[in-house]
């Protein structure tokens, strides 16, 4: 499931900062909190560690847990990013985007954004999360145990989890990553306890028709790839 990981891994490389001890001695464990400033405090943590603290075997789809392939590779994971209580991030989360910023050296990256860079891509929010784009793309599993209230969310073949409700302000969008999807990798790979909202919602190869939709939530509907991200209207009665 994680080959495209591993591929993209070495293109990566050469933007990924190894923690340099002072901030390894930041990244400690925080006690619950409030909504935290930008660049919130979180953990680096061994991923078995986190794996059995939260019970994220039991938090992932269905599907996921009858693939025995599927949880091998997830207990392979090394590491976790742990972030204990509500957090609001100023910086997207996003790999490409931190490795673009990190490559064209444009601007600093953030501890977080460092990290995102660095090993393996395990994130866990033991609360809400408030941030301006989430976008899975290369990484291993997401896990949000509060609510997620971003302004977009992208979804690709990676493990995702909300406990709570799914907003996504702008556009929610979903892709297989290529052409030869079944249509159900979406329920595959995510799994949201709550409900979903958001005024656009296109998928491709990557059907997210299993998640309960608020009243409120544009409809799912799937288009190219190249269509993702369009402003045309993109729905029965309109081309993109």
């Amino acid at each position: 499931m994680f080959s495209h990981f591993r591929i993209i891994a070495s293109v990566f490389a050469g933007a990924a900062l190894v923690l340099s001890p002072v901030h390894a001695a930041v990244l400690k464990p925080v006690p619950k909190q409030g909504i935290a400033l930008p660049n919130a405090p979180f953990s680096v943590l061994p991923a078995k560690e986190v794996i059995k603290r939260y019970k994220l075997v039991s938090l992932l789809s269905p599907l996921s847990r009858k693939d025995e392939d599927a949880l091998t590779e997830f207990a392979d994971v090394k590491q976790a990013l742990v972030f204990e209580g509500n957090v609001t991030l100023d910086e997207n989360i996003q790999i490409a985007d931190a490795a673009s910023k990190k490559t064209l050296a444009k601007k600093t990256l953030s501890p977080f954004e460092d990290a995102l860079l660095e090993g393996d891509r395990l994130l866990v929010i033991n609360g809400d999360l408030h941030c301006r784009a989430l976008d899975t793309g290369y990484m291993h599993a997401v896990f949000v145990l509060g609510n997620v209230d971003c302004d977009t969310v992208s979804l690709g073949m990676t493990h995702f989890y909300v406990k709570g409700n799914l907003v996504a302000r702008k556009y929610l969008l979903g892709s297989a990553e290529d052409d030869e999807g079944d249509g159900n990798e979406g329920e595959r790979q995510v799994r949201v306890d709550g409900t979903v909202s958001s005024p656009k919602v296109r998928t491709w190869y990557f059907g997210l028709g299993h998640l309960k939709f608020a009243k409120d939530s544009a409809v799912e509907v799937m288009v190219e790839q190249k269509d993702r991200t369009s402003s045309g209207p993109c729905n029965r009665k309109g081309d993109c």
